[in-house]
């Protein structure tokens, strides 16, 4: 349902110079952060680096928007944002958002890179190579300094889906310790990744 409109093909360097003004010098520091590690990780796992780069660099496009300015962008274009996503606020809406703004403003159209900055926050069941990426890169920009972080940095190459996994458990245990209210599609992407696994096991 997004807003229909031509946008052109921008270059990779128009891409990055609107990107990088609409947002401050951390935030910008930190997607560069995001893109380094995700094409990083493309290129070693043999994943579409174009589509990494692009995903990495727009994931954090609605940043600078205020939470109501989140909520009436969406209503504008009868997007709906469930009750939970709401309560959260932009800590989750931004990758929602992110993903129409990509399209609009920025031109992309390929459905996987929408749809890796989209679940970029919360994961989502089935998750390509690509979305895996752009996700657990979000987390080892190697600007990040939260405990653990360097585990998941030497984890992502050797294992990717475990590093997922490990990154979505911190965030729980965080999330719980601050009493925070827990989006329910973290949990089942994290379910997601554990039953794959336990059947994986069951037929080795």
């Amino acid at each position: 349902q997004a807003v229909r409109c031509e946008v052109r093909k921008m270059t990779k360097e128009e891409m990055m110079r609107r990107v990088q003004n609409s947002m401050n010098e951390a935030r910008f520091k930190h997607t560069m952060g995001t893109v380094k590690a995700a094409v990083e990780l493309a290129e070693k796992l043999g994943e579409n680096t174009e589509k990494t780069y692009t995903a990495a660099l727009l994931h954090d496009c609605a940043k600078h928007m205020t939470d109501e300015e989140m909520i009436e962008f969406l209503n504008k274009r009868n997007i709906e944002a469930d009750p939970v996503m709401k309560a959260i606020g932009g800590n989750v809406l931004h990758a929602l958002v992110a993903r129409y703004l990509a399209q609009e403003e920025y031109g992309i159209e390929d459905p996987e890179i929408l749809s890796a900055i989209e679940c970029h926050t919360l994961g989502k069941v089935g998750m390509t190579l690509t979305e895996k990426i752009v996700f657990i890169s979000d987390y080892i920009d190697p600007g990040r300094k939260f405990e653990g972080v360097e585990v998941l940095q030497k984890l992502a190459p050797k294992n990717l889906d475990e590093a997922v996994v490990a990154a979505i458990r911190s965030t729980l245990m965080y999330l719980l310790s601050e009493n925070r209210l827990i989006h329910p599609r973290l949990l089942e992407t994290r379910n997601d990744f554990l039953i794959k696994k336990a059947s994986e096991e069951k037929e080795m």
